[in-house]
């Protein structure tokens, strides 16, 4: 339960206050990205909202991020209940959306090969 609280104030934070995950946007997108594979499927769905949520608050700020983020995302695609399905491939089309056109396509390809 304190894992989901945290999870949901990430995005709230971001809104609020972006300056303050900027600085440190990659050790909170490793924070988060580990969450996704939790066995408890509320935190991971949790984890992968949350990340959905960043790439459309923070937008171009994650396309340092997006190579890690992309390569999670695809792997619970790959292999996920339905519900955790469709919630990852929701954050994956919110990366696509907000991030440059070219960083979405080359992590997409080169994540999706591999």
């Amino acid at each position: 339960e304190l894992k989901k609280k945290g999870l949901f104030n990430i995005p709230c934070l971001a809104e609020s206050h972006p300056e303050v995950l900027l600085g440190r946007l990659r050790e909170i997108c490793l924070a988060v990205t580990s969450e996704v594979s939790n066995l408890r499927s509320m935190v991971s769905c949790s984890a992968i909202v949350t990340l959905g949520e960043l790439f459309a608050i923070l937008k171009k700020d994650m396309d340092s991020e997006v190579d890690e983020v992309a390569a999670v995302l695809l792997h619970v695609v790959w292999n996920s209940p339905e519900f955790i399905y469709k919630e990852a491939c929701q954050s994956l089309g919110m990366m696509v959306e907000n991030v440059t056109p070219a960083r979405a396509m080359t992590a997409l390809i080169d994540r999706g090969v591999k």
